[in-house]
């Protein structure tokens, strides 16, 4: 029987005359020789870069044998394990644990945002102290949206109102102009960030 060695050198073309003839015998009779030429012949092929597009190989077979060929292995089955520290006790404690934990994130949430608004309210010193939004319209009172007065009651109305009062009206437009243009600000800065 040819070995490695000497089939390698048969395909260099080293092996000639009488060796050559006896290693072809060799190669011709045994299948694993045979099996062992093609791979040779496929290793090369591939070192050259000239492998074909298309490859058969004839796994199907060798994997079935290959299955066949494995034991069966039987597993037992599993057998319920006994409780270890005395019954509902350790579930007990792992509950309050996941509940306690759950009830610090929770905290830790909540201090978050408390910190945060704390930190980026910030108050302006031209701003008047009247609140932006005021629940009081600016004319003074509220007034139900169905109900419609006379013109000349609305115009007695305005009159009346004392230069104090039209400067709070004044101050109070003043906040809402203020407030709209820092919401304005605070969109655009957004959208850049975007």
């Amino acid at each position: 029987m040819a070995n490695k060695e000497q089939l390698s050198a048969l395909m260099d073309g080293v092996l000639d005359g009488e060796q050559g003839r006896q290693a072809i015998d060799e190669v011709m009779s045994d299948a694993e020789q045979q099996a062992s030429w093609s791979r040779y012949h496929l290793i090369g092929d591939a070192m050259r870069g000239e492998l074909p597009d298309t490859m058969q190989f004839d796994l199907c077979d060798k994997i079935a044998l290959a299955l066949e060929a494995e034991p069966t292995v039987l597993a037992p089955q599993p057998t319920p394990a006994a409780p270890r520290h005395g019954g509902k006790v350790i579930p007990l404690v792992r509950r309050f644990g996941q509940q306690m934990g759950q009830y610090a994130i929770a905290a830790s949430v909540a201090a978050a945002v408390i910190f945060g608004v704390q930190h980026y309210q910030v108050q302006d010193p031209v701003a008047p102290v009247n609140p932006v939004l005021n629940t009081i319209p600016v004319g003074g009172n509220a007034a139900p949206v169905s109900v419609h007065y006379p013109k000349d009651d609305s115009r007695a109305r305005q009159q009346a109102l004392t230069e104090q009062q039209m400067n709070e009206q004044r101050e109070r437009i003043n906040a809402f102009l203020r407030d709209h243009q820092l919401q304005q600000r605070l969109h655009q800065a957004q959208q850049v960030q975007e």
